[in-house]
């Protein structure tokens, strides 16, 4: 019995070393872009890819990652996405241009995919149904811890070499693959087929790739060209969408966003991850740019943006226990909207006090929203789902980080373009995510439902299996 429980601990470390990479990388990435754009001569696009080719490879690859753990292993995938993460990190710690740089991102991006689809899963796996959200409390604090500390970590790294931010990977991969190997339990759904969907892939690969290319492009290539990538990207994503209502073994089980719960969870999850990497890739730029200040110096004054989730996470469930989920998460999502209004109001000159609350305000919101989003959408799912449903919610988050930056980044040449200032482009984008957020809280108020609480709709009701 002592040996059973030590290594599900165990098996929560493992896995929540490989959580703790992805969270740090978010920020410290962020943080070396103007170090990179000054080494490496990138241009503004090729920064958006050093951030988007990562995010997007992920997007593609996730939930096919979770698809494999289902039928192969969840730990076996795990542990091969850990090696080819560090191997990623190795070509961008080396990286001597820009390519070489998204390169090593792109394979940090297909490591990323099974770490993240199935980190959770494998937590989930280790722990009995009625331990199961405590120790989902400490998964979602691992990722409070590593965002907290991310930019001073991340800013400190920087100061001595930009590359640092990807050679300090390197023991933190060893460490969680000697853990996970030696402690955590194999685990796959005995109804996995062993067929991949791969005319979902592909068309969900062309489908995400025209859209963000499109997206990200749109200053440089012809306007004809733009809007043809677009169309083809939206054709592939109706075409995927038609594709697995009519497979067997789908990518993608619609059927779970059937679910009032898991769907209000994703909506929520959409809304306040794709502001995240949107405000964290601009932001850093803006202090570093516009206002002149270190990346040390920019790393502290952007804490406020993360810290608030390393003291909130660890009382989650206290606090759903108290408030309900869709309390909390929809008090979230209307911090996280005030906070981005008041960062479409920042020009080079603003006082920190008004970034400071911008960044506190969204800060909280991601505190409020993180570990609530989890708990619900995985504690509405069977235990056989558990690795396809954190993999579809995983891809959720991605999806939307890719195409709110992508989106943002749009808008932010369009202002440039029309005259306005650098700061005054990142405020005027920053509308972006304040229209994502609107919606996501309105989405979460509809959909997220506490124990008891009577279904929005019937169709919904026959689908909901939601348990605190």
């Amino acid at each position: 019995m002592a040996r059973g429980e030590n290594r599900k601990w165990w098996t929560l470390i493992g896995a929540c070393a490989g959580l703790f990479l992805l969270m740090l990388d978010s920020t410290v990435v962020a943080l070396a872009l103007s170090s990179i754009k000054g080494e490496l001569g990138a241009s503004t696009t090729e920064l958006q890819w050093v951030m988007n080719g990562y995010l997007l490879t992920i997007a593609v690859l996730v939930v096919t990652a979770g698809r494999l753990g289902d039928m192969l292993g969840r730990k076996r995938l795990f542990v091969l996405g850990m090696v080819l993460f560090g191997a990623g990190s190795v070509l961008s710690g080396a990286a001597q241009g820009p390519l070489m740089l998204i390169a090593g991102r792109v394979l940090q991006g297909v490591g990323a995919a099974p770490m993240l689809s199935l980190s959770l899963a494998i937590v989930c796996n280790a722990f009995p149904a009625e331990e199961q959200p405590r120790a989902l409390g400490i998964w979602a604090a691992v990722s409070a811890i590593a965002l907290a500390i991310g930019p001073v970590v991340g800013g400190c790294l920087i100061a001595l070499d930009w590359r640092l931010i990807f050679w300090i990977n390197l023991p933190i991969v060893a460490a969680g693959l000697a853990i996970v190997i030696a402690a955590a339990p194999e685990s796959t759904d005995p109804g996995a087929s062993r067929h991949v969907d791969v005319a979902g892939l592909a068309a969900l690969t062309l489908g995400l790739g025209g859209l963000v290319l499109a997206m990200i492009q749109s200053r440089e290539w012809p306007a004809g060209l733009t809007a043809a990538l677009a169309a083809v990207g939206l054709a592939a994503l109706a075409a995927f969408g038609w594709v697995e209502r009519r497979v067997r073994n789908p990518i993608v089980e619609f059927s779970l966003f059937r679910n009032g719960p898991y769907f209000g969870a994703s909506a929520a999850a959409f809304a306040v991850v794709g502001s995240y990497w949107a405000v964290m890739f601009f932001q850093p730029q803006y202090l570093q740019d516009a206002r002149g200040h270190s990346a040390i110096l920019s790393g502290l004054m952007i804490l406020p943006v993360t810290a608030p989730m390393v003291f909130i996470s660890p009382f989650s469930g206290r606090l759903i226990g108290r408030f309900g989920a869709r309390g909390l998460m929809t008090a979230g999502m209307l911090s996280a909207v005030a906070g981005l209004v008041v960062l479409t109001q920042i020009a080079s000159d603003s006082p920190y006090a008004v970034l400071l609350a911008g960044y506190l305000l969204f800060g909280i919101a991601i505190g409020l929203v993180y570990a609530p989003m989890s708990t619900a959408a995985m504690a509405a799912m069977p235990a056989e789902k558990v690795g396809i449903a954190s993999g579809v919610l995983a891809m959720d988050r991605i999806v939307a980080g890719s195409l709110a930056l992508a989106a943002t980044g749009a808008a932010f040449h369009a202002l440039q373009a029309s005259g306005d200032s650098f700061a005054e482009s990142i405020a005027g984008s920053t509308w972006v995510s304040v229209a994502l957020c609107v919606l996501g809280a309105a989405l979460t108020w509809a959909f997220v439902r506490d124990p008891g609480a009577p279904p929005p709709e019937p169709h919904a009701a026959r689908h909901r299996h939601f348990h605190l």
